[in-house]
């Protein structure tokens, strides 16, 4: 997930559960055309840390970069962008022009920089100026929409169609056009891949309908069985509770009362861990919930307590295993790693961002 502040409930729930790379790699596997997704090795995608949205726009967009290898070894972006709107938004062809133009110009800074290494490395070595600099070339980037509105979607898929008489002076303008993954096209049991982007698509889709209070038992149900199997599928859960949460027409004990039904016995076990407070709280920070905990065994060992619970049903460890390494960091940079921990996948990754943390907040020191 990237660092900006996150207060939109749609943007908070697409940018944690997308980042995944499980998520990402069947989103493009299973919603991209098969011709595209032939051409592509899919385990290398890997999501870049970077937003291109003005924070103007924040409101209205949120978007994820991911880079992808080619089964021949060459690379290209997938620019994924989220309209977080119940309506249309007819322009969404300007906003992926300019930015695509921002991944570009990054392509052709980092290009410039590379070439300027080597012509530096040549004239130590005493060789030709330009030896081994070979023509540059942009990635491709295939832009994709993710829509999830009550509107029906009737965007003109070129660019040229955005300008009075633009077909007949397509050939003077910019030429691209999207793919578009608008989840009103799909029937609930169209949705493909895994479970977590079934269930993803599903709630995104309904939350702006009227049949949502029918869904969501539904959308919990099929979560049963995967929590079962895995529980570090806990922190997905606790993702899209706070994200249904966020639905002005339906209460927090409704939800907290549909869930613990779903999920009978194992129900109460699952909300005494981290579902609860968030279902409570609605939109309440990390940070916040650390402090509510705090206020009987003091805000660190408070934020120290749910972040430990995090990691241990994440990675299927002992908290005994966990709780030492969390002791050194300060209570911020634990809600920090409380952040992190969705888009890491091992104990090791954790404890390789725990000792680079000790290290930073050693040299400040």
């Amino acid at each position: 997930m990237k660092e900006s502040q996150i207060t939109n409930p749609h943007a908070m729930f697409f940018e944690k559960v997308f980042v995944r790379k499980d998520v990402s790699s069947d989103l493009v596997r299973h919603y991209l055309p098969p011709d595209v997704v032939e051409k592509l090795d899919l385990s290398t995608i890997q999501s870049v840390n970077k937003s291109f949205i003005s924070n103007e726009l924040k409101a209205i967009y949120s978007d994820l970069l991911f880079t992808v290898k080619t089964r021949t070894d060459d690379s290209i972006f997938i620019y994924l962008l989220l309209e977080h709107k119940s309506f249309v938004d007819r322009w969404v062809l300007l906003q992926l022009l300019t930015y695509i133009v921002k991944i570009c110009e990054e392509q052709h800074v980092l290009n410039k920089q590379k070439r300027d290494e080597i012509r530096q490395q040549n004239k130590k070595q005493c060789n030709p100026e330009n030896e081994g600099i070979e023509t540059e070339y942009l990635n491709p980037i295939i832009p994709v929409v993710l829509y999830h509105g009550k509107s029906r979607w009737n965007v003109k898929s070129d660019f040229f169609e955005l300008f009075h008489k633009g077909r007949e002076y397509r050939k003077y303008l910019p030429n691209f056009t999207f793919e578009l993954i608008n989840t009103a096209d799909y029937n609930d049991d169209e949705f493909r891949g895994g479970i977590i982007i079934q269930v993803a698509l599903m709630a995104m889709k309904h939350f702006f309908m009227d049949d949502l209070e029918t869904k969501v038992p539904e959308l919990l149900s099929l979560l049963v069985d995967l929590i079962e199997q895995k529980d570090s599928e806990i922190e997905f859960l606790e993702t899209l509770l706070r994200y249904l949460s966020t639905n002005k027409d339906y209460d927090a004990n409704w939800l907290k009362t549909t869930f613990k039904e779903t999920f009978k016995e194992k129900g109460e076990s699952i909300m005494n861990t981290i579902a609860d407070i968030w279902i409570e709280k609605g939109e309440e920070t990390g940070k916040k919930i650390g402090k509510k905990i705090g206020k009987k065994i003091g805000e660190k060992n408070g934020i120290k307590k749910v972040v430990a619970r995090l990691m241990s049903k994440k990675f299927n460890m002992q908290l005994n295993r966990i709780t030492p390494r969390l002791n050194p960091l300060p209570a911020n940079v634990i809600m920090e790693l409380g952040e992190h921990l969705l888009s890491m996948n091992s104990f090791e990754e954790a404890y390789q961002w725990i000792n680079d943390r000790k290290r930073t907040i050693k040299m400040a020191a």
